[in-house]
């Protein structure tokens, strides 16, 4: 190749780099991001936001100081002081942070530290308490607290040891995999990044990765072998992101023949991207996670990507280790449709033998994932829907516009998944979503009279109503599965929209019951992110679990045993609940259940009196 001929392309290759980024934003800032988090590659990208030295002021002179009891301000603090074997300084400085964040989480409604599994956690790691438990124990069994600095050194060097080399290494080369694909397919997904694992190379990555750093600390104590090998080394990442089998000696032969003649070029390639860096320093690193970053790193794929170009055509040695040329280039349309014959069998069979639904029924199941009509047809309907989102993934490859997968050298062909017999693509009848209500509805009773029993040691029926049920429960999981059925292809959209409606609900439905009864049945004053002590963080995520839990498993598995009931049978069950659970709520609506345990007493200054109400409430308005 002519001397600087890649060089002399590099406005067309930032063009391309442009589009390739402008295309899959989303999932390659995504990747981006989780480069610089985890300190692998463009960390300086949030140096901005880290802690100034002027925040912790600290003796740097005095090692001492840094473990003195009034110096200890986080959980950082106290491991040190562990480690240095001043372990009652770290326990009493740990006892000291949790105290105050509960201090702070009282002070604060909206930031609440005070109650919950998750309010538990934060001050635990925040304040270092687990590390001072920890020491203690060990302290206990070895009584030497030499022994528990010991341990935690070993410790800690272990777990970051682990993480580097199974997490943080080889994500280089995982994202580098992503960034190629980019290139060549308009689909790109994030969980493209579990390639390694599908093809059972992950840890055989990881330790190609580990041998390329090691040799290049190795360099590193030479002034001159770090800046060379930086660049004789720069196409390993790459290489193993094609062929997470090659061998650690072939990787790092293969990067250097394939470098040779280019180094100069790629460092002068550098310095025409220097912009975006400065760009990024005056932004505080803001520019290169929202662009710079995934910007630099796509400009660095199309170089990569014309060297090996180089190597191919040249028949360098080594190059035949590059066996992956469709990640590079798109198939052949008849060689794809050779090799996924089967899903166009399978696609061909579900076009012809297909279910339609026609007007107000079709707009109903496919917003609502409700069926009017026979359960014969519907159980039909639902199987032909599971059988097509089976093969859907498979379309894409099909068609040219993702990774066929099938022609990887190292992918093990599996074959497709049946899911007709169960589904979570399902519709559900108007008898099936009560019956779910009224479960729903037992199961957040059963859930809150066992946290009440378990708190308290006393039985106490929770909730407005007589019998063993809550609406919230049911409302809220009748709510989701029908408001979000248009997202369950899409489990990460669904969690976040349960959050959001759980949320909502939660929240006025307390509203409205402290309005009308001046009395709280539920309080989440002293958890962690609270709102008016109506909801909080841990029970909007325990929500948000909980609703894909009932949209991906419990809701089809429950529809699919009822499928086997008969249906005159179902609908009598259905109305007899239906009558007892009617009367309920017409009973307690004019005499709410007040048992002791059920409802919280608020205090005066919280809810004002009926007859000053309004006012307030036009105050809050």
């Amino acid at each position: 190749m002519q001397k600087n001929a890649i060089l002399k392309q590099r406005k067309e290759l930032k063009r391309k780099s442009h589009a390739i980024v402008k295309s899959h934003y989303f999932v390659l800032v995504f990747l981006m991001l989780l480069l610089t988090l985890f300190g692998t590659e463009f960390r300086g990208s949030l140096s901005g936001w880290g802690e100034t030295s002027e925040e912790k002021n600290t003796d740097l002179n005095d090692p001492g100081s840094v473990f003195d009891d009034l110096e200890i301000v986080s959980g950082e603090d106290v491991f040190s002081a562990i480690t240095a074997g001043r372990i009652a300084e770290g326990v009493r400085g740990s006892e000291r942070l949790e105290q105050m964040f509960q201090e702070e989480g009282t002070a604060s409604k909206a930031l609440g530290r005070t109650n919950g599994v998750l309010a538990q956690l934060v001050n635990a790691v925040g304040s270092g308490r687990l590390f001072a438990r920890l020491a203690q124990t060990i302290q206990t069994i070895t009584h030497s607290d030499e022994a528990v600095s010991v341990i935690f050194v070993i410790g800690s060097f272990l777990w970051y040891a682990l993480i580097f080399i199974f997490l943080k290494n080889v994500l280089s080369a995982v994202v580098r995999r992503v960034f190629l694909q980019a290139r060549v397919y308009s689909s790109v997904s994030v969980t493209d990044i579990t390639f390694f694992a599908a093809v059972k190379k992950w840890i055989h990555a990881c330790w190609v990765m580990l041998v390329q750093y090691v040799f290049y600390c190795l360099w590193t104590l030479t002034i001159v072998g770090a800046l060379i090998k930086r660049y004789s080394y720069w196409a390993v990442p790459y290489i193993v992101a094609e062929n997470p089998a090659i061998g650690a000696k072939d990787a790092i032969n293969l990067s250097r023949k394939m470098m040779y003649g280019h180094k100069l070029e790629l460092f002068k390639y550098e310095m025409t991207l220097l912009g975006w860096i400065l760009l990024g320093a005056v932004t505080f690193g803001i520019s290169d996670l929202v662009y710079g970053n995934a910007y630099r790193m796509a400009c660095y794929s199309e170089f990569y990507g014309k060297i090996r170009e180089h190597a191919k055509e040249e028949e360098l040695e080594g190059s035949d280790l590059l066996n992956d040329p469709f990640l590079f280039e798109a198939a052949d349309r008849i060689l794809l449709y050779e090799t996924y014959f089967d899903v166009v069998d399978e696609i061909t069979v579900l076009h012809e033998n297909r279910i339609e639904l026609t007007g107000w029924r079709k707009k109903v199941a496919d917003w609502f994932g409700i069926w009017f009509g026979s359960l014969k047809k519907k159980k039909a309907y639902d199987a032909q829907e599971g059988r097509s989102f089976a093969v859907e993934r498979y379309r894409l490859c099909m068609d040219g516009k993702a990774y066929p997968n099938w022609l990887s050298p190292l992918w093990i062909k599996r074959k497709m998944e049946d899911r007709a017999h169960f589904t979570y693509l399902r519709n559900y009848t108007v008898w099936t979503l009560f019956l779910l209500f009224v479960a729903f509805c037992f199961v957040g009773w059963s859930w809150e009279v066992s946290l009440h029993f378990m708190q308290t040691g006393q039985f106490a029926n929770r909730g407005t109503l007589h019998g063993p049920w809550l609406p919230i429960y049911g409302t809220g999981g009748i709510i989701v599965l029908i408001l979000c059925s248009r997202f369950r292809k899409k489990p990460v959209v669904e969690f976040f929209v349960s959050i959001l409606l759980c949320g909502v609900l939660e929240y006025f439905s307390g509203w409205y019951l402290e309005m009308r009864y001046h009395q709280r049945w539920w309080s989440y004053d002293g958890y962690f992110l609270n709102l008016h002590g109506r909801i909080c963080a841990e029970g909007l995520l325990v929500f948000g679990v909980g609703c894909c839990t009932v949209v991906y498993l419990v809701a089809p598995l429950f529809d699919h045993l009822l499928s086997m009931i008969k249906e005159k049978v179902l609908i009598g069950i259905a109305l007899a609940l239906a009558i007892v659970y009617g009367a309920d709520v017409i009973y307690s609506g004019q005499h709410p259940n007040m048992a002791e345990g059920a409802v919280e007493e608020i205090a005066a200054e919280e809810i004002p009196e009926t007859e000053s109400l309004t006012e307030t409430e036009q105050n809050r308005t």
